[in-house]
């Protein structure tokens, strides 16, 4: 009988890590598809550019922070320090807003998304896009 019940358990976590990893299928610019549905309040969240300061100052959404995907890890928590916080990412294409939503969601950040490249970011939020 333990012999059966462990295959079962096997079973449901092979079952488990193929469907979060299935689930999770990769949708236009490195964004999920759960996060083309994430509700926003502009009023709380925070807007994240992770570009290099010379890509954010050739324009940037309105009230969008820089950080660049490298530097997220040592600067994240004097800009964001709860962990709950909703965190909106964007960079150009969505690759390096991937990579730095994985180092903040290993950090303990739990509400984090991808909004992809600049353009995507604008046009799912409705913002404007600011140039110094």
């Amino acid at each position: 009988m333990k012999l059966l019940e462990y295959a079962l358990l096997l079973s449901c976590m092979a079952a488990a890590v193929c469907g979060c990893a299935c689930g999770n299928t990769e949708k236009g610019s490195d964004s999920t598809q759960a996060e083309q549905s994430v509700k926003v309040d502009l009023n709380t969240a925070v807007l994240l550019d992770v570009r290099s300061p010379e890509e954010y100052a050739s324009g940037y959404l309105q009230g969008a922070l820089n950080i660049p995907h490298d530097q997220i890890n040592a600067e994240i928590a004097a800009v964001v320090p709860d962990k709950s916080a909703q965190v909106i990412l964007y960079c150009r294409s969505g690759r390096r807003a991937k990579t730095a939503l994985e180092t903040l969601r290993a950090m303990g950040y739990t509400d984090v998304s991808n909004f992809g490249g600049l353009e995507d970011a604008q046009e799912r939020l409705g913002l404007p896009v600011v140039t110094e």
